[in-house]
């Protein structure tokens, strides 16, 4: 079975200001609210990003008993380096600095008011050295 769609969950003790970074920084407009369990969407995106109460009847007891996210999320983002700039301006610290990767990504790490690990990802044109060792094909 294919799946129709996907969604991401951050379980956390606080639902409305989690959802809030992500409409502030993010530019995601919640969808729903009904308090221990909000989503948030982007324009007609065909993925979701929900909030949900930690403790909630609906989330696994050993979900709820985790303390610290190791989850990482991925927003391709047009400019890394303004929307860094915008957090830090607006108080969030940053875990990395803002970096070219040689595969083709200028990117950095945020984490949400839970501790949700963002990997803030500009696409940018690959090296050109990279690109001939690692698809050679490519050429």
């Amino acid at each position: 079975m294919q799946p129709a769609a996907f969604g991401a969950t951050v379980v956390t003790a606080r639902p409305a200001e989690v959802a809030a970074f992500y409409e502030r920084h993010f530019d995601l407009k919640i969808a729903l609210d009904i308090g221990w369990f909000i989503t948030l969407r982007r324009g007609d995106a065909d993925w979701e990003l929900a909030i949900t109460a930690r403790g909630h009847e609906s989330v696994p007891a050993a979900v709820s008993a985790l303390t610290e996210s190791s989850n990482v999320f991925g927003f391709i983002v047009d400019d890394a380096d303004r929307l860094a700039a915008s957090l830090v301006e607006a108080g969030v610290t940053l875990e990395t600095e803002v970096v070219t990767e040689v595969w083709g990504q200028r990117h950095f790490f945020v984490r949400d008011p839970e501790g949700t690990w963002i990997d803030v990802i500009q696409l940018v044109a690959p090296d050109p050295e990279w690109l001939a060792a690692n698809f050679p094909a490519a050429e």
